[in-house]
């Protein structure tokens, strides 16, 4: 389960950005995960409860966004929203497929006071 080494970066990162920028609490981190990164929202969700037990961050909301993965189809050229149920093309039923967007984990934001 890589979404716990995930937390565990993301905590450390936060923690980094308060102590720069001197914000006393974190009320809220929102972080985009595309649907083609390899990583589990649910996963990540209880990973974070984990790492931040008895931390500052303990009551922190944490927030998910999924953002949906875009593919081409090397074999028609096609650029479509991929569905991780069924990688093929819906055009062709091509499988040589390049994912386009929706392989990245981003800490999007941190609200403090």
């Amino acid at each position: 389960m890589h979404e716990l080494g995930i937390c565990d970066a993301m905590l450390k990162m936060v923690r980094g950005i308060a102590k720069e920028n001197e914000l006393n609490s974190i009320q809220k981190i929102t972080v985009e995960v595309g649907s083609l990164s390899g990583v589990v929202p649910s996963f990540l969700s209880d990973c974070w409860v984990a790492v931040t037990d008895g931390t500052e961050l303990q009551e922190t909301e944490f927030v998910i966004e999924t953002l949906d993965g875009t593919a081409k189809c090397l074999d028609c050229g096609l650029e479509f929203t991929a569905n991780l149920d069924d990688l093929s093309c819906p055009e062709c039923r091509g499988k040589k497929l390049v994912p386009l967007t929706g392989k990245d984990l981003t800490l999007k934001e941190i609200l403090a006071t």
